[in-house]
């Protein structure tokens, strides 16, 4: 049995991740994951963690993370903001303790090349980032793209999801992850460059790759989600549908801990939190911000 703890209560993530694991599936009447169970939690808010605790039938509230150690086998932190995930993350990365962190995976890129680090040098199994780019519909894109399907090669994409450029949570950082994991698990994790404005309640980034671009949409309160794939032959609209991404983001994690294989390599964990922070560059200086990856 694997026994996860999480760390951070704000999120309502917290609350899905735990309800998933711990309860049977109304449907089946059977456990998604019969080998894992969510224990124990750590979070800020008193009242808060308490309540995550109690309607995801965990066993025990941590008073600090620490003792989240020898109780568990592997975390998921999953607090709002993302300048906190670095530092609640670290300490079981270093004791080689298997962790799953949230959207964002890390708020700047020296945060996210901190946790990388690490976990390379401590062999510890990591993953996170937005779940939403493993849902069936960013499934579909992806083989669109990389298989040419009825419309050929493409030329060029737009995606929109929401984003809010003054979100207390690291602004554009909060929600942001969810179009950036979606177009680089669509399209590639090497993009070169991008430029970017910010008008009214929407920012624009033309994500430019080395034959092709993609434009993303980080529209506010905006919550209808659409990718549109223009190609040699034809053009592809296609709705997509997020409400079964925690589960899409859990089966990733559980198989990790299973085979002991990361689902994404490093490379593919840093690529989105530096074309974010590039795209924030861009709309604020109005350069085109290169894309160096790892």
């Amino acid at each position: 049995m694997f026994k996860i703890g999480i760390i951070g209560s704000d999120n309502s993530h917290a609350d899905a991740f735990s309800k998933l694991v711990n309860f049977k599936d109304p449907k089946t009447g059977e456990y998604r994951y019969p080998d894992c169970r969510i224990v124990g939690i750590f979070g800020l808010d008193d009242e808060r963690t308490k309540e995550v605790a109690e309607n995801g039938d965990l066993e025990f509230i941590a008073e600090s993370p620490d003792e989240m150690m020898g109780k568990v086998d592997a975390v998921m932190v999953v607090f709002r903001h993302g300048d906190l995930h670095a530092k609640y993350a670290l300490p079981f990365i270093e004791a080689g303790i298997p962790t799953w962190i949230d959207k964002p995976f890390a708020a700047n890129t020296e945060d996210a090349r901190l946790i990388i680090d690490t976990a390379k040098e401590k062999g510890t199994l990591i993953d996170g980032g937005s779940t939403v780019k493993h849902v069936y519909d960013v499934q579909m894109i992806k083989h669109a793209f990389e298989n040419g399907s009825r419309i050929g090669k493409i030329k060029t994409a737009v995606l929109n999801f929401p984003g809010d450029v003054d979100s207390e949570y690291a602004g554009i950082h909060f929600y942001g992850p969810h179009l950036t994991d979606m177009t680089l698990g669509s399209f590639g994790y090497n993009p070169k460059s991008v430029v970017a404005r910010y008008t009214g309640d929407c920012v624009t980034a033309i994500l430019k790759y080395d034959d092709f671009h993609v434009t993303m949409n980080f529209i506010k309160d905006h919550n209808q989600y659409f990718a549109v794939l223009y190609g040699e032959n034809g053009t592809i609209i296609r709705e997509v549908d997020i409400s079964m991404s925690y589960m899409h983001g859990m089966d990733k994690f559980v198989e990790m801990l299973r085979t002991g294989k990361m689902p994404l390599s490093f490379e593919q964990m840093y690529a989105p939190v530096e074309v974010l922070s590039a795209i924030e560059e861009a709309f604020k200086t109005g350069r085109e911000v290169e894309i160096k990856g790892l």
